[in-house]
């Protein structure tokens, strides 16, 4: 059989609403005419409680499916919580952590199972046939990281005898991104399945781990805006029999991550090389791009890194790209200063002297008339004391007699 895995629709997310209901839609038109069945490990919608506007949106999606004939058919549906399945079509999915409500609350993909869109897969076990070949699907939805091991274990899951084993689960993984030591590995993932499908990380990818076949579909659309993002979206196409896995790209809107290294820039100089970033991208054909620029350096001395203003850039090619600009700016004397301090210490010299002697410059450079006093006021500056420091700085300010 052929399966297509595809996650992570995010319907309802504010920033690219459009592009996530749009991008969803085509990525089931395309798997639902190519597949045997569809696994979806989950964040369906972006929300615990979705609009009804992307309720809409899910169900003209979840309509497509349902639009054509499938050979391949569930024939077994065991819940560990008895509940029943309404779903014939081969479309298995479970909520992810942005759908996760309390047990005693109705998620929005329990609302989809109950409407009969889809197979719900929490904590069940979906074995689906078509002409003689099985393929069984166990769930296991997005739960807190800490409490995912232990879920794991309290549900047992195990691979059915004859089958095709999927477990299909929505969680973080330490081996592929830094998380808390209490997030999930590998190793915690139950023996004996033959894939291992995960939701939740939006980078797709697919790796072995010893025995263990782990498949990434990532978000069908961009949120996080991070540089990996720029690889492409879409969804993996598995053929059970010869096990090849071929990742489809769907249409989705452009993403570039850029950096920009700044050198004694003034403000105007830094906004204008920003601008130069952007037009080039739009000059290479892209249409109405996600632009991601990462600023950093040092402006030059007397600009302040406040005074660089990239907001006016997101106005000025508004209808033609969405931009973000992230700015981690010093100003030139700043930069030497803490280069200065961190040589200092590699020297084991006193940061105490460095820091004295940096007021007594600072000090002349703002031509003050006693810089001599700088000893007496870096002591006091050095107490924390505010009455103290306060009556020091009168004291100093007081004209010679």
């Amino acid at each position: 059989m052929k399966l297509a895995i595809l996650s992570d629709f995010h319907l309802g997310y504010e920033r690219f609403e459009a592009d996530a209901f749009r991008q969803a839609l085509g990525a089931m038109g395309i798997a639902s005419a190519e597949a045997d069945a569809l696994l979806l490990p989950g964040d369906l919608f972006d929300s615990k409680i979705p609009r009804p506007e992307s309720i809409a949106q899910a169900l003209e999606i979840f309509r497509i499916p349902m639009g054509r004939a499938w050979d391949a058919r569930v024939t077994l549906y065991s819940a560990r919580d008895g509940r029943k399945n309404f779903c014939a079509q081969p479309v298995i999915a479970i909520p992810g952590t942005h759908e996760a409500r309390h047990k005693e609350q109705v998620n929005p993909v329990q609302v989809l199972e109950k409407s009969g869109f889809l197979v719900n897969a929490q904590s069940a076990s979906v074995v689906i046939a078509k002409e003689g070949e099985k393929v069984a699907v166990y769930g296991m939805g997005g739960v807190p990281e800490s409490h995912a091991k232990a879920a794991i274990e309290a549900l047992a899951p195990e691979p059915v005898p004859g089958a095709f084993n999927v477990f299909m689960f929505h969680q973080n993984l330490r081996e592929l991104i830094p998380v808390k030591d209490d997030s999930l590995s590998i190793d915690d993932l139950p023996d004996g399945f033959d894939v291992y499908v995960c939701g939740h990380m939006h980078t797709k990818q697919s790796t072995r781990f010893g025995e263990k076949l782990l498949v990434i579909p990532g978000s069908t659309v961009v949120t996080q805006l991070r540089k990996d993002d720029g690889e492409g979206k879409g969804f993996y196409l598995l053929d059970t029999a010869s096990g090849k896995l071929e990742f489809r790209e769907i249409g989705s809107r452009p993403f570039f991550y850029k950096e920009l290294a700044l050198e004694q820039a003034g403000a105007s100089d830094a906004v204008e090389q920003a601008r130069k970033v952007i037009s080039s991208i739009l000059s290479s054909g892209a249409v109405n791009p996600v632009i991601r620029i990462k600023v950093s350096g040092t402006v030059k001395d007397g600009v302040m890194p406040s005074q660089v203003q990239f907001q006016p850039l997101s106005k000025e090619f508004s209808g033609r790209a969405f931009i973000t600009i992230d700015k981690s700016l010093q100003s030139a004397g700043l930069k030497e200063k803490v280069a200065e301090l961190r040589a200092l210490r590699e020297k084991g010299g006193s940061i105490r002297e460095l820091g004295l002697e940096l007021l007594r410059a600072k000090l002349a450079e703002k031509k003050f008339s006693r810089p001599q006093d700088a000893a007496y006021l870096f002591e006091i500056l050095s107490s924390g004391k505010k009455d103290a420091v306060e009556k020091a700085v009168d004291e100093l300010l007081k004209p010679s007699a």
